[in-house]
């Protein structure tokens, strides 16, 4: 994050360091407030304004002499009247916390997968444990079901990290480009962002907040955003729950606990695709990551739908006299 202070003698940009200082150091003239230069702020709240200098200020860059051109005078642009701000559109490099909002989708796709095995492997041992009141169980077969759970869930559970990285890495750029987009200033810093989702408890109510200032205009994207909600909450509910559950002692009790842990990793999957289900609406695209197709609704006049409608009977009359025939 950069802070700076701009002269307002001579336009020079100082970084803050510690705390605001009031004289510029090049030319003593006073300094004004601090801004951010990574957060676009309206003009009326910079505290400063670019004022256009001609090229023969003396304060201008050098004195490097211009080679005169022979060729005929033309203009690279259609003129205007005002001045223009000229952007730098040269590519950046994505940052490193870009790169990792790129793998939300994936990620979360492979946690839907892998919470989704997990289901049928905990209904496996679930089985097995039936069937052992009566029989003994090969031990291969114990085997490959202790490696299917630890596999799965394990694998779920170190990919649900990383996705949930992933997802915090996206959120905050996409709060960038929105914010941008409408030309406002965003309310919540990166770092109020990443607290919310990150402590516990706070995790439970702030993601939700702060998608619902993404989708406030949306019907359909806020509806998406509260199911994802009440699975969210729901999730972390069973994770207490299982724990509690683990204290009980006896056989009957642990056979429950496969039950719920079959179902706990149901939900898990559920609400890792409806993580990815949100993503995409609010990246209008669908659910593979391709761009959404907008519908266009196209008024029709009452005589087009009459017209259609004689159409369509006049079609059947003739099929059925064609089959008649």
């Amino acid at each position: 994050m950069s802070v700076v202070q701009v002269c307002a003698r001579c336009a020079a940009r100082w970084p803050v360091v510690g705390g605001p200082t009031q004289w510029c150091p090049r030319c003593s003239g006073v300094l004004l407030i601090p801004t951010r230069t990574e957060i676009y702020q309206p003009p009326n709240r910079r505290g400063f304004r670019w004022i256009a200098r001609s090229p023969s200020d003396p304060r201008g860059v050098g004195d490097a002499p211009v080679r005169r051109s022979f060729s005929t005078p033309r203009y690279d642009a259609v003129p205007q009247w005002g001045l223009q701000d000229v952007v730098d559109t040269s590519p950046v490099p994505p940052s490193r916390a870009d790169r990792m909002a790129d793998r939300v989708g994936p990620l979360l796709t492979l946690a839907t997968i892998l919470y989704g095995l997990a289901v049928f492997a905990e209904l496996g041992r679930y089985a097995i444990l039936v069937r052992n009141r009566t029989r003994l169980i090969p031990q291969p077969l114990l085997t490959v079901s202790d490696a299917a759970v630890y596999f799965t869930q394990l694998g779920g559970l170190l990919i649900s990290v990383f996705a949930a990285i992933a997802a915090v890495c996206w959120l905050l750029r996409r709060r960038r480009e929105h914010f941008a987009g409408a030309r406002e200033s965003d309310p919540r810093t990166a770092s109020e962002v990443v607290v919310g989702c990150a402590v516990p408890i706070l995790n439970l109510v702030m993601p939700a907040v702060y998608l619902f200032e993404l989708v406030r205009r949306d019907p359909r994207g806020t509806l998406l955003v509260k199911i994802w909600w009440g699975f969210w909450g729901f999730s972390a509910l069973l994770l207490v729950v299982n724990a509690y559950w683990r204290s009980r002692p006896g056989i009957q009790a642990m056979a429950d606990g496969v039950l719920l842990n079959a179902f706990i990793a149901l939900i898990a999957a559920v609400t890792a695709a409806l993580t990815l289900v949100v993503i995409r609406r609010i990246e209008r695209k669908s659910w593979r990551g391709e761009p959404e197709s907008e519908t266009r609704w196209v008024p029709v006049p009452r005589s087009v739908l009459e017209e259609k409608t004689v159409l369509e009977e006049k079609t059947v009359l003739d099929e059925k006299e064609t089959a008649a025939l």
